[in-house]
């Protein structure tokens, strides 16, 4: 493999949605329906992904390039009140496998801190108003040579989040969400010849929106839609020109197994990618709450 073609799938890869842990992204009626304090909630999540576009710098680069990951998340999640506001202190603990052009590599990623607040809860209105800090912390599994496929990224970083939601009527809901994800160096790169560089990083844009409704008392479905903008890296000192410009369609299904148990299926697609892998997700997530 060339330098440069090594350089562009360093660079594109880092970003593929599943090295990242998708975990900034959030399932419809995430922030919706807040349950009472005191529930201990509990989700399983599987997500498969594939692609083979490789896009640099906003070009098509091959349609050759084989990527794919099998990623699990561990969720619990504690539903509390901090005064007058619900709160719900949680751990996402990301773990599985990449392979790309048949190189694999496993372990887990870096565990995410987070915990929403809700300023406004009025279920009676149906207006909700939450924000939510996450941290990364970097204890993931990272090997430089390797890293464009390491489930971990050797850099802190820190997303802070505002979502609005609104019901109409008793059975639809409209989320919007925004965010901006920040990041402290990786002091350990990968320079594209295996030795290791200091790599800094732009903030990432987000915003995110869900369109939901409950088709029967048990049914609920939803259009999702995804955008990010920044993440520019640099190598040494200079800047890669590869920030990401992407936009993801997604549709969501769930239904309760039971009063307190219930299954969620999605499937996102990438409609444009400027740096990385054009890709597909399938995944489930079980969840529980008592």
């Amino acid at each position: 493999m060339t330098r440069s073609l090594r350089m562009w799938i360093l660079a594109a890869c880092l970003l593929f949605p599943s090295l990242a842990m998708a975990t900034g992204g959030n399932s419809p009626r995430d922030y919706a329906c807040p349950l009472d304090p005191g529930t201990f909630f509990f989700a399983a999540y599987y997500n498969h992904s594939w692609g083979t576009d490789l896009y640099t710098h906003g070009k098509y680069r091959n349609g050759s390039t084989r990527l794919y990951s099998n990623v699990g998340i561990a969720r619990p999640v504690y539903f509390t009140q901090i005064g007058p506001f619900t709160a719900d202190p949680q751990l996402l603990l990301p773990f599985g496998v990449v392979d790309l052009n048949n190189r694999e590599r496993g372990g887990i990623g870096d565990p995410i801190l987070a915990a929403t607040v809700w300023f406004i809860n009025d279920r009676e209105n149906g207006v909700v108003l939450g924000w939510t800090p996450f941290v990364w912390v970097p204890i993931g599994t990272y090997d430089r040579k390797n890293s464009d496929i390491s489930l971990g990224s050797n850099r802190w970083s820190t997303k802070q989040e505002l979502c609005v939601a609104k019901r109409f009527g008793d059975r639809v809901w409209w989320e919007v969400a925004g965010s901006i994800r920040m990041f402290t160096d990786n002091p350990d790169a990968n320079d594209g010849t295996n030795r290791s560089t200091t790599s800094s990083k732009n903030p990432i844009w987000a915003w995110e929106t869900h369109l939901s409704v409950d088709v029967t008392s048990k049914l609920m479905l939803s259009a999702d839609y995804y955008y990010q903008y920044g993440g520019e890296t640099s190598l040494h000192g200079t800047w890669q020109k590869d920030w990401v410009n992407d936009h993801t369609l997604g549709f969501t299904a769930a239904y309760m197994l039971a009063s307190n148990v219930q299954l969620m299926a999605h499937f996102n697609t990438d409609l444009s990618v400027r740096q990385g892998v054009r890709s597909n997700e399938i995944g489930t997530r079980l969840a529980f709450w008592f």
